[in-house]
């Protein structure tokens, strides 16, 4: 069987993808514009909570669509980085305002 008589689909091999750096991205993406909202008062806690877990898959799904990025020649290493990153100044962000609340709490109760 020649390769004009193969099906189409069977002809073009389809590129390879990172569905693992997709999803870091996008996870990142919600969780830094939920993660922003975390030091106003009253709504920060709301937005720190609903921000945490979108955050810690990012930086999980990221790490993997690093791995997955290498076995494939580089492809979504952009989009895994940038998860990695948006996921770490959400966590952060979170971490910075808890640990200013918590210090101006104490101050106030002293």
């Amino acid at each position: 069987m020649t390769s004009q008589q193969l099906p189409n689909d069977v002809r073009r091999a389809k590129p390879p993808r990172n569905g693992s750096a997709v999803t870091s991205f996008a996870l990142g993406l919600v969780a830094i514009v939920t993660g922003v909202w975390t030091p106003m008062p009253v709504l920060g806690v709301f937005a720190a909570i609903m921000a945490f877990v979108p955050a810690v898959f990012a930086v999980v799904f990221g790490y993997l669509g690093l791995t997955r990025s290498r076995e494939i020649g580089g492809v979504g290493r952009g989009r895994a980085l940038a998860g990695l990153w948006t996921g770490y100044i959400t966590l952060a962000i979170i971490a910075v305002t808890t640990v200013g609340w918590i210090a101006i709490a104490v101050a106030g109760a002293g």
